[in-house]
């Protein structure tokens, strides 16, 4: 059996790391099965449970997400290029999706200025349909930034404590 692709989504406000995602894509590619496709969130989940778990109350997140990396996938590779899996590369040695710094926004509190996204140059934030900012990108946050929280004026953006990173220092 080949070893499966890895790759870390952000679902529900966490990290998830998936097995099998780039295989499953590629194969509903060659199979002609489109974003649009009635049926692909579906196909999606239960491609996706092959190899990984999904807890029940987190599958409507699930399906936002997988539909999202599919209809990225789909145009990436419509345009003839191959699509290969996002290296977010490493901190200090250590792959860059197991250090858990990235943002969180509170929907409750974000007003949807959008002083974030003028400020952030890698792409961590999108809009929502609803005008309110997501996390899109976690692992594209540098690690130990916070500028966003800073102009943030209604306090929507969290971080976690700058003390989770002595954990990946060196020990002196």
């Amino acid at each position: 059996m080949s070893k499966l692709s890895y790759r870390m989504l952000f679902i529900s406000g966490a990290p998830a790391g998936l097995l099998g995602l780039e295989e499953l894509f590629n194969a509903l590619y060659d199979a002609k099965i489109t974003p649009d496709d009635g049926d692909v969130g579906n196909i999606l989940l239960q491609g996706v449970r092959k190899h990984n778990y999904i807890p029940k109350p987190a599958i409507k997140d699930y399906l936002v997400v997988l539909k999202r990396e599919y209809e990225n996938f789909y145009s990436a590779r419509a345009t003839g290029k191959p699509v290969k899996p996002y290296n977010y590369g490493t901190w200090r040695g250590y792959p860059r999706e197991q250090i858990p710094w990235f943002p969180t926004v509170s929907s409750e509190l974000c007003n949807g200025c959008g002083a974030c996204l003028d400020l952030c140059a890698h792409n961590v934030y999108a809009r929502a349909e609803d005008g309110k900012v997501i996390v899109v990108e976690p692992f594209n946050c540098v690690v130990g930034c916070c500028f966003c929280k800073s102009v943030c004026t209604p306090k929507a953006i969290l971080f976690p404590s700058q003390e989770l990173l002595n954990e990946y220092r060196p020990k002196i």
